[in-house]
């Protein structure tokens, strides 16, 4: 072939070995070990969360939710262990921990005999991925004195779940079946989990990095063009040589994730984790092939000769490169604010765990949720035990609700009612106007003969009526029972231990993910220990809230044993314990969140040198036109710096004028009186600082990337002159 003869052989041999060497140069090398890295990371980290929150291997959850009372508990477990013999699948009921709920449950096997998935694990236990959270297994006969409610994973093919809720069904039960390890729930119940987050970055991320690696060898491709390799030949050829380097990262790989795991868990889950990990491996593998074949494309569009001079097809790679950046830019805007939500989180949470080693061993009660159709007997068997705890001082109320909830109709500001009792107020001191703390009522009379304070602070004071009739209607919902109420001045600004993070309460100002353990101006109801104002239900759903705390753990466990509560009760646990485990959960997201918000910024910028190469490439003679003609550094690129500042901009302002945007909607509800459908979004100092210094650290690398492309075109340009 004609072009082939005016390259000399030892020449077109130095061409060969330098592309040898270019086809495995660091950035595709970096982009297959990250791929193949983070998918071992990513299905750990899965993993271990999902064996948290579920029970692996379950192929169905029956949940019981009541009973007709036909069928004893006894007979139940027959009928669970009958099931599970003649299908070949175990099924189990699971338990919380009584004593600790949060590290520990419980799983009441019946094994379903030979060749089961879950054959051995009454023996060698359940194979447990996660280290944070002990799984123990015990025959399902030991529950027969339990009520049946309650969850049961079968273990098996859909014939045997199907098998499990005839059975159910002839004796009475009602029952409702999930699949919570099925596509769709998983689909839904990760949908905004950060690890998702991590995953669309870091593909993100591969496919900028790889695109850019091909298009910065477009010289290395033209010489491989004029020795007459076709698109196809050049494809194989880059695949044949990163195939090596694959094969041996896969192997290194393997090795440190078999020692890692055989030291973590014991190689629990192993084939779960493989294939996890392999999932991944291969999306992200395909989203790299595409764009190394895509961005190849783009460079044999132009001709041989160009190719060599290291052209670029500028208006195709620019518009792939901005169509990376734009989504780039706003993914780690979005990422930004959630590291500053994260970090705040975190700080707040170390914040106010000093506040729960305070209250040492006391422990909240957790209700049962089995009981959900039941809520009358569920209350008439809670609410007197709780009223007769409450009588002697074992136990403290700190129930709460939403002010403008509590009162709708009534335009009232934002804030928080805490429904206590005296114990609490004896704990927990609060100052009135003068600065002197209201005392706690010394006793001697009957509970009813005494009224209930309500305690508001002075910036309260033009609302005190509408406030009365709301508290008074959270504790008396008809206003039937005539409570008597008397209200009292507090000081601003006092902040209140709460007894737990208000997570299970809806707040109007606050999202469920804040920690609300200290209660910044709240209207508190003081309520006499053990009266009948609060009633059954108050206490049962004051409960549930975690807002029923025993100051002594043995009190609470001695009164389920000896009352028969354990029906009821689903577990008793140390205060500060969820808040310890919340804390170490909100440390690992914001962690996550740094490493997602890293990667994004990492794409950006790629992306934003890349542009900066385009356009240099492609405008090289012009720019040094301009130059040697004395035109100004802003002035020769002014198009493109107009561009990029107006991107800066817009993004920059995006955020503050969404979140004004959304208040003025919110503003609008409470003008008319209404509670507002979500808390207001805040944007603070450090949320500006985050929004301004991306946009920033964004331009000043384009304005940077320019500045030392346009010094090289400048000096190649005086060069060849």
């Amino acid at each position: 072939m004609p072009h082939r003869a005016n390259v000399p052989a030892h020449n077109a041999q130095s061409h060969i070995s330098e592309i040898e060497w270019a086809m495995l140069q660091r950035g595709i090398k970096y982009v297959h070990v990250v791929t193949l890295v983070f998918s071992a990371v990513i299905a750990f980290l899965f993993l271990r969360g999902l064996d948290e929150t579920r029970v692996l291997g379950s192929t169905a959850l029956v949940d019981v939710l009541d009973s007709d009372d036909s069928a004893s508990a006894a007979q139940v477990v027959e009928v669970v262990e009958s099931v599970a013999a003649r299908s070949g699948s175990g099924v189990a009921r699971e338990m919380p921990d009584l004593r600790n709920p949060e590290r520990v449950r419980h799983l009441y096997l019946a094994p379903g005999g030979t060749g089961s998935a879950t054959e051995a694990w009454l023996e060698g236990g359940y194979p447990q991925f996660s280290k944070n959270l002990e799984t123990r297994v015990h025959p399902i006969a030991d529950i027969t004195h339990l009520d049946p409610r309650g969850a049961y994973h079968v273990f098996g093919p859909p014939e045997a779940v199907d098998a499990l809720v005839a059975e159910f069904g002839e004796i009475g039960l009602r029952v409702q079946v999930a699949h919570p390890l099925s596509y769709a729930t998983l689909a839904q119940d990760y949908s905004a989990d950060p690890l998702i987050w991590s995953l669309g970055v870091v593909a993100l991320a591969t496919v900028t990095l790889t695109g850019a690696s091909v298009l910065l060898r477009a010289k290395s491709y033209g010489v491989l063009r004029l020795q007459g390799q076709s698109f196809a030949d050049i494809l194989r050829r880059d695949l044949r040589q990163t195939a090596r380097f694959w094969l041996a990262c896969c192997a290194a790989l393997t090795v440190v994730s078999l020692c890692s795991l055989g030291l973590y868990n014991g190689f629990a889950r192993l084939g779960l984790f493989a294939a996890t990990a392999a999932t991944v491996a291969a999306l992200l593998s395909l989203l790299v092939l595409a764009a190394h074949a895509s961005m190849l494309v783009l460079i044999c569009k132009v001709d041989i000769l160009g190719s060599l001079k290291g052209e670029l097809p500028s208006r195709a790679a620019g518009i792939s490169l901005y169509l990376v950046r734009v989504p780039a830019l706003l993914l780690a805007l979005s990422i930004a604010l959630s590291v500053a939500s994260a970090g705040r989180n975190v700080v707040t949470r170390q914040e106010n765990g000093k506040a729960y080693q305070e209250v040492a061993d006391a422990v909240s009660i957790r209700l049962s949720g089995a009981f959900a159709t039941r809520l009358d007997e569920m209350d008439k068997r809670i609410g007197p035990w709780l009223r007769g705890a409450d009588e002697r001082g074992e136990i403290i109320v700190a129930g709460r609700g939403d002010l403008q909830m509590a009162a709708p109709q009534a335009n009232l500001p934002a804030g928080e009612i805490l429904v206590v009792n005296e114990t609490f107020l004896d704990k927990q001191p609060i100052l009135d106007h003068e600065g002197r703390p209201f005392t706690v009522d010394p006793g001697g009379r009957s509970p009813e003969s005494r009224s209930v304070r309500v305690l508001i602070p002075e910036s309260y004071a033009p609302h005190t009526q509408a406030i009365s009739k709301a508290v008074a209607e959270k504790i008396d919902p008809g206003l039937g029972r005539r409570i008597p109420l008397d209200t009292y001045s507090a000081r601003d600004g006092q902040r209140v231990f709460g007894y737990n993070s208000g997570a299970l309460v809806y707040s109007s100002t606050h999202k469920s993910t804040e920690d609300r353990s200290l209660v910044s101006n709240p209207i508190v109801a003081v309520v006499p220990n053990g009266s009948e104002y609060l009633t059954n239900d108050a206490y049962a759903t004051f409960a549930t809230q975690e807002g029923v705390v025993f100051t002594d753990p043995d009190d609470a466990l001695r009164a389920i044993e000896s009352e028969g509560l354990r029906d009821y009760v689903s577990s008793v646990s140390p205060v500060g314990q969820r808040i310890a485990i919340e804390l170490r959960d909100a440390v690992g997201d914001f962690r996550l969140q740094v490493f997602n918000l890293l990667i994004a910024t990492a794409v950006l910028l790629v992306a934003g040198i890349g542009i900066c190469i385009v356009y240099t490439r492609k405008n090289a003679q012009l720019i040094f036109a301009r130059h040697i003609s004395g035109w100004s550094y802003i002035a020769t690129h002014r198009f493109l710096l107009a561009v990029e500042v107006a991107i800066a901009g817009i993004f920059a302002l995006r955020i503050p004028l969404e979140v004004w945007q959304t208040n003025r909607e919110i503003a609008e509800y409470t003008a008319a009186g209404l509670p507002a459908p979500f808390p207001p979004l805040r944007v603070d100092a450090s949320d500006l600082g985050v929004i301004v210094g991306l946009a920033v650290l964004e331009l000043a690398v384009v304005l940077l990337a320019l500045a030392l492309f346009h010094r090289r075109v400048v000096r190649e340009g005086a060069s060849d002159a």
